[in-house]
């Protein structure tokens, strides 16, 4: 986000002349303000987690902020889960679970809940949007459990936990 990018655009005719522009720039748009607060999952730990496929899909990959690394379970459907500290107690105001998927259509969280102190919430659909709370709730721990899904390796792009 708010990055500036320089590139120059070359090509070549039929006779082999080649033709090379002069720099050119532009800027990427600054992260938008989110209504639900900003998103406090990437300085959050994992401190529980029903698998991991392997240390390339390890559950960090799930809080990270990077939508191209996942976290993938070794096979626990809708049993799968995963618990993020957040250092400190926080006011949440909502949650986004990024599901990822298989190519053959497995893997997919179709919904989730959430507990938080004994708690829980949903379930919610999976998606880019968050899951709204009616109200915020204080929280230092947030457990996040597949409710639905088409079985397999199910897991998570990006996980989003959003505070006041």
């Amino acid at each position: 986000p708010n990055t500036e990018y320089q590139y120059i655009l070359q090509g070549s005719d039929a006779a082999g002349t080649i033709y090379r522009s002069d720099p050119f720039t532009f800027t990427t748009p600054a992260v938008a303000d989110s209504p639900f607060g900003t998103n406090i999952a990437p300085t959050g730990s994992i401190t529980a987690v029903s698998s991991e496929f392997s240390d390339t899909f390890a559950a960090t990959n799930a809080i990270d902020g990077d939508l191209g690394t996942e976290w993938s379970t070794a096979g626990d459907g809708d049993n799968a889960y995963i618990e993020i500290d957040l250092g400190q107690p926080r006011d949440i105001t909502a949650i986004a679970f990024r599901t990822r998927q298989m190519t053959d259509g497995t893997a997919i969280t179709n919904t989730f809940t959430i507990t938080i102190d004994d708690q829980h919430y949903g379930p919610y659909p999976t998606g880019p949007e968050p899951a709204v709370l009616a109200e915020p709730v204080t929280a230092q721990t947030v457990r996040i459990d597949a409710d639905q899904t088409t079985g397999g390796n199910t897991g998570a792009t990006e996980i989003e936990i959003y505070a006041g």
